[in-house]
């Protein structure tokens, strides 16, 4: 029966059990490159974004545009008064019988804009739009990290989560077998109340991995877009080439940082908004001019009066003061938003750079030989655990030690990939 049973159970472990999440047409297989493709297509957050930067176009336009002239009429009468005709006054038709004894004025007047007003504006709209460019490609390095972070979070548990139901379905033949030799009187009650909490235990920790999996199923529902039904499978390759990373540069990441990051860029361009801003301040402090032609019929002794004038402020008391010091001020205020961005950014990289190289040296200790062993030596363990040539103490502690070294394995090369595509999100730069 032992024989029997080991040989059954050794068989099981060699062809493997499928642990994953049933596939179905409701079932989503993803590489980091194909779950980027539908981020960058789907993702409503981004489209907004999107919009936000033909707003800012739209808004260019509107600052080339000059301003409409004025038409007005009046002092339009509408009959002649019994005074005007009894005194035998009166004004020939305009145009056949049509306005005979009309008064009418008519004035046209443009507004000039003085000291380039127009195009320092279009100038500080141009910024402005950069700077929504600017702040898409931010919203992008930022979603796209938090996308690629849950896809190796998802990766890490759906892979444990394989191992925990592979093991608890292995305990239930175990169990099978042991329950058998249990009613036979070859079992002590004790070794059999073990197995079943132990298998118990597994229970819960598959519990607690759907938990994750479903929270970051939803987080990646909605970076997609994609319905809510669907099941995604990670499908991630090799964590990274470590070669390549241990090649890497502090002082040459800093300065990758300080050129690519959007938000460093952003920062620039904050400096020469305010710039452009002031500039435009400054021009509003002289007068515009409104240029203006006027035609009066009947309204003075000249029986068509044609004029022509100019209309502007005198800027006695509001030459704009307060708006030019606030834009001298906000220039001050972005030069130390830009340090301070400069000594964010410097530490930011070192920080990271750091746990890079930590992650790196623990994904460097794991030894190749004993993880593709791993799971070969727990099946042997397991045959000799039937065969009754371990006890069962030691079984466990090696079921333990094997689970343990499973979630470190799988936790090293999450940990490893996080700190990659953390230090591409603070240089900017795609780290590989």
């Amino acid at each position: 029966m032992k024989v029997h049973f080991a040989a059954v159970l050794l068989l099981f472990f060699i062809n493997g059990f499928s642990c994953a999440q049933p596939v179905s047409g409701d079932t989503l297989f993803l590489t980091r490159k194909e779950a980027e493709a539908l981020f960058l297509n789907n993702n409503l957050d981004l489209i907004a974004q999107k919009l936000s930067i033909q707003q800012a176009e739209a808004q260019i336009i509107q600052a080339k545009l000059w301003p409409n002239p004025e038409f007005s009429i009046s002092e339009l009468n509408l009959w002649a008064t019994k005074g005007q005709l009894s005194s035998g006054e009166s004004l020939p038709p305009l145009a056949g019988n049509f306005g005979k004894n009309r008064q009418i004025s008519a004035e046209l007047e443009q507004l000039i804009e003085t000291g380039g007003k127009r195009k320092k504006r279009i100038a500080l709209e141009s910024v402005s739009r950069d700077m929504a460019q600017l702040h898409f490609a931010e919203l992008v390095r930022e979603m796209k990290t938090g996308l690629r972070k849950n896809l190796y979070g998802l990766s890490y548990h759906q892979s444990f989560l394989l191992v925990l139901k592979t093991q608890h379905h292995a305990l239930g033949q175990l169990l099978i077998g042991f329950e058998n030799q249990y009613n036979q009187g070859n079992l002590n009650k004790t070794e059999l109340f073990r197995l079943k909490a132990l298998r118990l235990e597994l229970g819960q920790q598959i519990v607690e991995a759907q938990k994750e999996i479903h929270q970051l199923q939803k987080e990646l529902t909605v970076l997609l877009n994609i319905p809510a039904g669907r099941y995604l499978v990670a499908d991630m390759p090799d964590p990274a080439n470590a070669e390549n990373l241990k090649k890497l540069s502090l002082s040459e990441l800093v300065a990758m940082a300080h050129e690519n990051r959007p938000d460093a860029k952003i920062s620039v361009r904050e400096n020469t908004w305010a710039q452009k801003k002031y500039e435009l301040d400054y021009a509003e402090r002289k007068p515009d001019l409104t240029l203006g032609a006027n035609y009066d019929r009947g309204g003075n002794f000249l029986r068509n009066f044609i004029g022509f004038g100019l209309k502007m402020d005198v800027p006695v008391f509001n030459r704009n003061q307060g708006a030019i010091l606030d834009s001298r001020l906000g220039i001050e205020r972005y030069r130390v938003g830009a340090e301070q961005k400069t000594k964010q950014i410097e530490a930011e990289v070192t920080l990271t750079f750091q746990d890079l190289q930590k992650s790196l040296e623990a994904y460097q200790s794991l030894d190749s030989a004993n993880v593709s062993d791993l799971d070969q030596v727990f099946r042997v363990y397991t045959q000799y655990f039937v065969q009754r040539q371990i006890s069962m103490l030691q079984y466990l502690d090696f079921f333990e030690a094997y689970l343990s070294n499973k979630r470190t394995i799988f936790l090293t090369i999450r940990q490893l990939r996080d700190n990659r595509e953390e230090l591409s999100y603070v240089t900017g730069t795609e780290i590989n």
